[in-house]
């Protein structure tokens, strides 16, 4: 099919904008073919980052938190759907590098999904650090995730409670 695909930057190379030491930036992309929007998406950050050079040392901070949304044409359980996202997140890091030999960076990721199709929320919290000593270099990476809701077969809170007698004991627990 012909799409129309727009783009205002992308994903990995946003538009930015800075005044002193606050900042954001963000994207927006479309695709329309013959049936629609066939995807949307963009996001907005905002925050504030900072640096010094000493000279023999040099580093910097940043925290920004941010704003994604997407919708996308899909195929789930054999049928189209326009299958939309949500998402915030919070990204914090530090680097510091001494004489140029030798640098260390930390980067926090925190975000919070929700998938409308799926009634279900992920999150997830991500720690980078990186590590080089001259010609060395390596890199740890910790992740947790968490899903909530969607499909898992977990009943509603209404539904645990088939019985008056049920909810009484559940509610004397709180008394």
């Amino acid at each position: 099919r012909p799409t129309l695909d727009i783009a205002i930057s992308t994903l990995a190379h946003p538009f930015n904008l800075t005044v002193a030491f606050l900042g954001g930036g963000g994207f927006f992309h479309i695709q329309i073919d013959t049936l629609g929007v066939k995807m949307l998406e963009m996001a907005l950050e905002f925050g504030a980052q900072a640096s010094i050079n000493l000279g023999v040392a040099s580093g910097g901070v940043h925290i920004m938190a941010g704003i994604y949304f997407s919708i996308q044409r899909r195929t789930i359980s054999g049928k189209e759907v326009n299958a939309a996202s949500l998402s915030g997140y919070l990204r914090m890091g530090g680097e510091l590098s001494v004489l140029g030999l030798i640098s260390v960076s930390l980067e926090f990721n925190l975000s919070f999904t929700y998938e409308f199709e799926k009634n279900a929320a992920s999150g997830r919290a991500t720690l980078t650090v990186k590590v080089e000593v001259l010609f060395f270099s390596t890199s740890v990476e910790i992740t947790v995730e968490k899903r909530f809701g969607g499909s898992s077969g977990d009943p509603k809170f209404g539904e645990v409670f088939e019985t008056p007698q049920i909810w009484g004991s559940y509610a004397a627990a709180f008394a």
